[in-house]
């Protein structure tokens, strides 16, 4: 999930008392679309850690029913102006449509699961980075044979599998969407999703940082123990270039704004840093009065394989206020991820060829809004 499916949650939260949240099975978009990145127990589990959502009901067909929002007590259905196509090659909001139960929020622009599908294919996205940041100084990116070698490589996958996904790759860059858009950064879109919370007198700040990269159920389920350990949340995020420079030229694979937005969808996070020092300092804990730093025990790998003995909670350590929370899903990570995609290599070509399409569509037809939400 991304920055835009939580802001179609949060609009549709607006103009709603309760929000019932209807989540598809893997089966279901598996027939309607492309067999989903995060399988349907990871789905459903994010949900439950997202603001805005009042309720959850899982396995909802593609195309609702009117006996679907009966079951979910609801009065109408809400979806985005991008109306999905079901594997009939019909709309399948048709039904709410023709029965007055339908209502729209706009999509949010510059953000779909067809880009980062793209993506992450590539692995190559000097074009997403900070604005600051000095790509010639970054180490070289990877061609589309380099990247799928090394991929398969750690998947055990074949040489000509290997060739066939480095053909993928290549025609892959051609296929999505080439619409002139990027998710903006703006204080407002910010303001929507935050908190907006202060830490008063007597609460007990606990501080998490990391880059939170596509962010799914195993970063929402620490954010929640960590929050346990405390009364109040902050997010530390690091900024694209030190997220870079930790982990490989390849990463992140979202910005640094849409890593913000998805952290702050999250119910658990009261503050965000944008842009958190690396290092936890000595500083930085007095600034914020924090009493506990947290670290999810299998989140340290990567940065580990690049910089050796660095430690960026030596500080927090040397005071006695840093705490290790284990993992409850410890097999998500991005090669889980990239191994998901990898397999369903051909499908996944297909989907994003067919998506791309409507999404350019979508994008050369749209007319001038005052007010984008």
């Amino acid at each position: 999930m991304h920055s835009g499916h939580y802001n179609a949650i949060r609009q549709a939260k607006m103009i709603c008392d309760v929000l019932v949240v209807g989540v598809h099975s893997d089966a279901e978009i598996a027939d309607n679309k492309a067999l989903p990145v995060m399988r349907q127990d990871e789905r459903y589990e994010l949900l439950k850690h997202i603001k805005w959502i009042d309720e959850i009901v899982r396995d909802v067909p593609y195309s609702p029913l009117i006996s679907t929002l009966e079951g979910a007590r609801a009065d109408f259905c809400i979806h985005g102006d991008d109306m999905p196509v079901n594997a009939q090659g019909i709309c399948a909001y048709d039904e709410m449509k023709d029965a007055g139960k339908l209502r729209i929020v706009k999509r949010t622009e510059g953000v779909s699961t067809t880009d980062l599908i793209g993506r992450l294919l590539t692995l190559a996205r000097q074009e997403h980075r900070d604005g600051d940041f000095d790509a010639s100084k970054a180490p070289q990116k990877m061609d589309a044979d380099a990247v799928m070698n090394s991929a398969f490589n750690s998947f055990g996958a074949s040489s000509k599998a290997c060739s066939d996904a480095s053909d993928l790759v290549g025609r892959l860059a051609q296929k999505w969407t080439r619409a002139p858009v990027q998710l903006l950064a703006s204080t407002r879109r910010i303001s929507e999703f935050s908190s907006a919370k202060q830490p008063k007198e007597g609460d007990r700040v606990v501080y998490v940082s990391g880059a939170f990269d596509m962010f799914h159920v195993g970063h929402a389920e620490f954010l929640k123990e960590a929050k346990e350990m405390g009364t109040f949340l902050c997010v530390g995020i690091h900024d694209d270039r030190t997220v870079s420079s930790t982990k490989g030229a390849c990463f992140p694979v979202m910005t640094l704004n849409e890593r913000v937005l998805n952290v702050c969808a999250c119910k658990w996070v009261d503050e965000v840093v944008i842009g958190a020092p690396r290092d936890v300092t000595e500083d930085l804990i007095k600034t914020w009065n924090i009493q506990v730093v947290a670290q999810g025990s299998d989140h340290q790998r990567c940065e580990n394989l690049i910089s050796g003995d660095w430690d960026k909670h030596s500080i927090p350590k040397r005071l006695g206020i840093f705490r290790e929370v284990t993992s409850k899903w410890p097999h998500l990570c991005h090669d889980t991820v990239v191994g998901r995609i990898i397999e369903e290599r051909e499908a996944y070509l297909k989907r994003n060829r067919d998506r791309a399409r409507r999404e350019d569509v979508y994008y050369n037809s749209k007319e001038v809004s005052n007010s984008p939400l």
